[in-house]
Formats: structure tokens, sequence, C-alpha cells
């Protein structure tokens, strides 16, 4: 089963996010801020991360270029409220391998996951 970090400091998004994917079977770890999503990524070891663009104690956009500067090859998914090209821009040029608006249908958050780990289902 795949492994999903969750960074997301709306709690309510998250345990929704939370919920959906674990009945799509995936395990998942939910964190809030962006020094616990550092750590995460530090330890710990996903197939895939929802990162929110803008996270309390650290942007998400910092905690994404850092991983990756560290060596961090997992693919990110990003979250944003932002919708502006230089928003978007911004986070694929820190690393993020997808971009993904809110709000969201959860049935497109989960295919792009899947495509990110490389499932065509």
């Amino acid at each position: 089963m795949a492994r999903i970090l969750i960074a997301e400091d709306d709690q309510f998004l998250s345990d929704q996010i939370r919920q959906w994917l674990e009945f799509e079977k995936f395990i998942v770890d939910a964190v809030y801020t962006g020094p616990e999503a550092c750590e995460h990524l530090q330890f710990e070891s996903y197939d895939v991360v929802v990162l929110d663009g803008h996270l309390p104690g650290m942007d998400g956009l910092d905690i994404c270029k850092k991983f990756r500067s560290d060596g961090g090859t997992t693919p990110i998914l990003m979250l944003s409220g932002r919708d502006q090209a230089k928003d978007k821009a911004a986070g694929l040029e820190a690393g993020a391998n997808d971009y993904l608006l809110k709000p969201f249908h959860l049935k497109d958050l989960s295919a792009r996951l899947k495509n990110l780990m490389g499932d065509p289902k």
C-alpha cells in the first residue's frame, strides 16, 4: 500500500482528505504545521506528499525547496487557494510536481496522486 503525507493546516480539510485516501486504501499521516512536515519528510518515507502552500511555522514553498535541496525525490502535490499563474509557477519552481487549486474534488486529488506515483488507474 502506498504511504502519503498530508501537510495541511485546515484540520477539517485535512481530515476529509485523510478519510478519503484511507477509503481509497492508502496509508496516511497528517500534520498541520511546517515544522511537523519537515520532521516527517526527514525521518519517514512516503510515496507522495500533499503539501499546502501556506503552513504555520514554515511556508510550504520553503518546505518544498528544502526537501528538494536535501535530495528528496518523493513526488509533491502542492495545494493552494491562490490561483494566479505566478503562484502556480512558484510552487512548481520550488519543486512541486503538480499543483491543485482549492477547492477541489477528492476524486481529482486521488487521480493526481495515483498519476504522481506512476499508477495509471
